[in-house]
């Protein structure tokens, strides 16, 4: 079920994810290819037994560029090169030029781009350490730029949005429950009332407790001007205010008491020790 849903799709191809009333004919007529092209591309595949959900590969024809002074990229759902080129600083005419013959209006999900190594830029993907189970991971993460005006890295299979002006929002994809909210704050912000407040959101999941040093699971969140926890037979969620750079941050994290817990809660706070300013 994983590879059927969760797949890497060789050079040349793009992902599709199967739709209600998708056939194999009707996707090739949509992406300008033919039947067998698809059914070479996917080895294996039943086209009579299709599913909602399952992830084919789609031949795109389109010849990933040389890339000897950089990296390639997939580009994802609702990439467009201007994005690119501007999260990670980099003027756009260098990414065209890297990438010679692109259509800028016509990217396909899947489709590997060029990003030219440049001095004084970041990087658009990198693989962070995530700590899981006693050992060290190391897992592919996009940049991303909030509104707020802070960069963080996230892992694939989690989204981040902007949930309400003021407010972030990380989240699994497989299960949303798993999920962080962000806020930055100004450095002089009333940590006081900011803890109170916080006691008080706890209050609704169970007794909240705050934790100092060893009781702290991660070095990097030691340091927090405060780490209230709180949780129930369902539940565990942490409050957090920690300061990064010339800002305070407020991570509020919820973790259902799963069995995914183990997986999906390292990675949340993984992505948090990525923010920069």
């Amino acid at each position: 079920m994983f590879e059927q849903h969760y797949r890497q799709c060789p050079a040349n191809s793009v992902a599709y994810t199967v739709k209600a009333g998708d056939t194999l004919y009707s996707i090739a007529r949509r992406y300008n290819t033919s039947f067998a092209a698809i059914m070479n591309t996917n080895p294996g595949i039943n086209p009579n037994r299709l599913s909602i959900g399952q992830v084919i590969c789609i031949p795109s024809g389109l010849q990933a560029p040389q890339c000897t002074a950089g990296y390639y990229y997939s580009i994802r759902h609702r990439d467009t090169l201007y994005e690119i080129a501007d999260i990670i600083g980099l003027p756009l005419e260098t990414l065209l030029r890297a990438n010679p013959g692109i259509n800028p209006y016509r990217l396909m999900i899947g489709q590997r781009i060029c990003i030219p190594y440049v001095t004084g830029t970041l990087l658009l993907i990198k693989n962070i350490p995530v700590f899981v189970e006693g050992q060290t991971e190391y897992r592919e993460a996009r940049l991303y730029r909030s509104y707020q005006g802070y960069y963080i890295y996230i892992l694939n299979n989690f989204t981040f949005t902007g949930e309400e002006p003021g407010r972030d929002l990380v989240f699994s994809n497989y299960d949303s429950g798993f999920d962080v909210r962000i806020e930055m704050l100004p450095l002089n912000a009333d940590t006081n009332m900011i803890r109170t407040n916080s006691m008080l959101e706890l209050q609704y999941v169970g007794t909240p407790v705050e934790m100092k040093g060893e009781e702290i699971f991660d070095p990097f969140f030691r340091n927090a001007v405060f780490f209230l926890h709180a949780s129930s037979n369902t539940l565990s969620k942490n409050i957090i205010l920690i300061r990064i750079g010339n800002y305070l941050f407020r991570f509020t994290v919820s973790i259902p008491n799963t069995e995914a817990a183990e997986g999906l809660g390292p990675s949340l706070y993984a992505m948090l020790k990525t923010i920069f300013v």
